[in-house]
Order: structure tokens, then C-alpha cells, then sequence
């Protein structure tokens, strides 16, 4: 019924400043929940995250676990700048999307990088201090088309960083 939800972690300074410090800020493991609800089905999943970042040949890697009610899914990731444009390449068995970044209301916006799909999906991806702990919140939605006609998926992902000791 909907596709496979895969996040990456982006910094949000990736237009500006010393990137390659920057980045390195994000490298390290986080976890928590996503949760996919369609309010038109009234069908509604949640499910434990875990994602790692780490640099390589300049780049941000990712690898992404997560326990759905279809099993466990996992995924990789590869994001970088390119002529100033943040891309990232999401990677699940044999699918390789990929994805624009734009910089919007101090969170990162995610598109397809088929931008014709752009009013289906989006995903905003932002970070939160609470507490002395750093959050990535992810929001979003995908769009469907089922028997009623178009639904919509809409995402929600808290990942809290855990410092590596």
C-alpha cells in the first residue's frame, strides 16, 4: 500500500560555511520511532529507527534500520554537494531513489528529484535541542491512488542522537 519510507540525516548548513566540519556534527548513531498514517484509510503504523552516519571519500553516508510490520527493511544512503545543489541517494535492495534538498523555514525540504512528483512528496527534515539532547524531527507526506481515488501517507519521525561512548 505505500512505499518504503527512508530518512537520512542532512545537515542544514550544507550551503554555507566549512562543510566537512559541519557534517562531521551528524556522524554517529541515532534512534527513536516513525510514524505512517493515512487519514484516508485510517491505516496507521509505527515503528523503532535506527540510523548511522559516517564520512566517507567527503561524502555522508547512511545506513537505516527499521522493524515495520513487513519485517525488518534497511537501506543506505549517500549525500553530497553537487554544483551547489544537496543531493542524496537513498539505496533499498535493488531501488536506488534519489532526492534534492532545499534549505526552507530552518529545516531541510526533501523533493524527488523528479520534481514533476514534487506536490506528492515532500519530507522536511529539522533539528531540535530539548533538554541537553538533539532531536531529528522528520515530517511529511506521499501521495497513493486506491480505490476511493488519492490518499495521502503522512509521515512523522522523532530520532534522538546518541553520543557514542
Amino acid at each position: 500500500m505505500y512505499r518504503q519510507l527512508t530518512l537520512f540525516v542532512v545537515p542544514l548548513a550544507l550551503l554555507g560555511g566549512d562543510l566537512d566540519d559541519y557534517i562531521k556534527q551528524y556522524e554517529g548513531r541515532w534512534i527513536g520511532e516513525y510514524t505512517i498514517h493515512s487519514p484516508a484509510t485510517n491505516f496507521t503504523e509505527s515503528f523503532p529507527v535506527e540510523q548511522r552516519y559516517w564520512i566517507e571519500d567527503g561524502q555522508l553516508r547512511g545506513l537505516s534500520v527499521s522493524d515495520t510490520d513487513r519485517g525488518m527493511q534497511t537501506a543506505k544512503s549517500r549525500t553530497f554537494v553537487e554544483e551547489g545543489v544537496v543531493c542524496s541517494e537513498v539505496t533499498t535492495g535493488d531501488t536506488t531513489e534519489k532526492y534534492i534538498g532545499a534549505l526552507h523555514e530552518g529545516g531541510l525540504v526533501w523533493l524527488p528529484s523528479n520534481l514533476k512528483r514534487a506536490n506528492d512528496y515532500q519530507m522536511k527534515e529539522f533539528f531540535v535541542r530539548k533538554a541537553q539532547q538533539l532531536w531529528l524531527h522528520t515530517d511529511g507526506f506521499d501521495s497513493y491512488v486506491y480505490r476511493e481515488g488519492l490518499g495521502h501517507l503522512v509521515y512523522r519521525g522523532r530520532l534522538l542522537f546518541i553520543p557514542e561512548k
